[in-house]
């Protein structure tokens, strides 16, 4: 793919994501495909050769998108549906583009002291001491736990444990 055929094709699913989110409501919220659907319509040996886009995109369309929670779905009321909105697509984009490994601060100095003043915001914004430094929880869930529970500490001005 040269850019040229990358700005239109970009351009191509941005319109779809826009026509994607703008049907959710005629959705089904969860997928209709039975057990084994998906893995039967993928073919049972890697390709020899790679495809071109339209082909990619067909068959996104065709096997992929029968078989897709709609997390976004206004009536989808499991789980966490976030990280959707047309902010958090660009900023994942532009993420995407310059593909930094943010494992460690030389890796990418941007990511981590982005990371550190964003949880630094978060400390103030909960009012926790200036002592805390943060947690990278590993799940969504343990995450929303961990906020709930935090929630539940400043509103019970910290002493929720020792009643």
């Amino acid at each position: 793919m040269n850019w040229d055929e990358f700005v239109e094709w970009g351009t191509r699913i941005s319109n779809w994501a826009l026509g994607y989110h703008s049907s959710l409501r005629e959705r089904s919220v969860r997928t209709q495909v039975a057990p084994g659907e998906i893995l039967e319509a993928l073919p049972p040996e890697p390709p020899n050769l790679g495809v071109n886009m339209e082909t990619v995109f067909a068959d996104f369309e065709r096997i992929v998108m029968p078989g897709i929670t709609h997390w976004q779905h206004p009536r989808f009321f499991a789980y966490f549906p976030a990280n959707a909105t047309p902010p958090s697509m660009l900023a994942d984009y532009l993420t995407t583009v310059i593909a930094p490994q943010c494992m460690l601060w030389q890796t990418s100095p941007a990511a981590t002291e982005m990371e550190t003043r964003m949880l630094q915001w978060l400390r103030h914004s909960l009012g926790l001491a200036e002592h805390f430094e943060g947690v990278i929880q590993d799940s969504a869930s343990s995450a929303t736990l961990a906020a709930v529970l935090t929630m539940r500490e400043k509103t019970l001005t910290w002493s929720g444990n020792q009643e």
